[in-house]
């Protein structure tokens, strides 16, 4: 039994030397870096990796003074526009501004080191006695988008 190929040897041998010439870890580090900015993005737009918007602050988080709510639990007036232009997981930006990529090799990986990080990611219980619902806030992972940036990033490396 044998294989037999049929077509452009000279563009398959072209292909061929032109894979053995990529540079895996200088894709993997623009991969990452990539991702990392993407991510980035999504504390500005406040969506998730699928688009979906996150889950709006509870009034409790913006308002935690008694003074802040009417009769009734519902927020004044003033507290109810600070709510409304509050960016969500920017408090201080520190969880922001620890995401970071690392490679190992050919391999990369994207997160932070932010001890509350998890909670926000994926959401459970907080605070003293794990009382307080946090709801699930993704902004690790891999978008559409970032597939489309990923792809033309090797398609970029291989010449395609």
């Amino acid at each position: 039994m044998g294989v037999r190929i049929q077509g452009d040897l000279k563009e398959l041998n072209r292909r061929v030397r032109s894979l053995a010439q990529v540079r895996l870890d200088r894709v993997a580090a623009n991969v990452g870096e990539a991702l990392v900015s993407s991510t980035i993005q999504r504390f500005m737009e406040q969506k998730d990796p699928t688009g979906q918007p996150w889950q709006p602050l509870a009034a409790a988080t913006v308002a935690p003074r008694a003074r802040d709510f009417t009769k009734g639990g519902r927020l004044r007036k003033g507290v109810e526009e600070r709510l409304q232009g509050r960016k969500i997981l920017i408090q201080s930006a520190r969880l922001r501004n620890s995401i970071t990529s690392k490679r190992d090799g050919t391999a990369v990986a994207v997160g932070t080191n932010v001890v509350y990080a998890a909670i926000h990611q994926f959401g459970g219980m907080a605070g003293r006695g794990r009382r307080v619902r946090i709801p699930a806030r993704p902004y690790l992972g891999v978008s559409r988008a970032d597939q489309a940036e990923i792809t033309r990033i090797l398609q970029e490396e291989l010449g395609a």
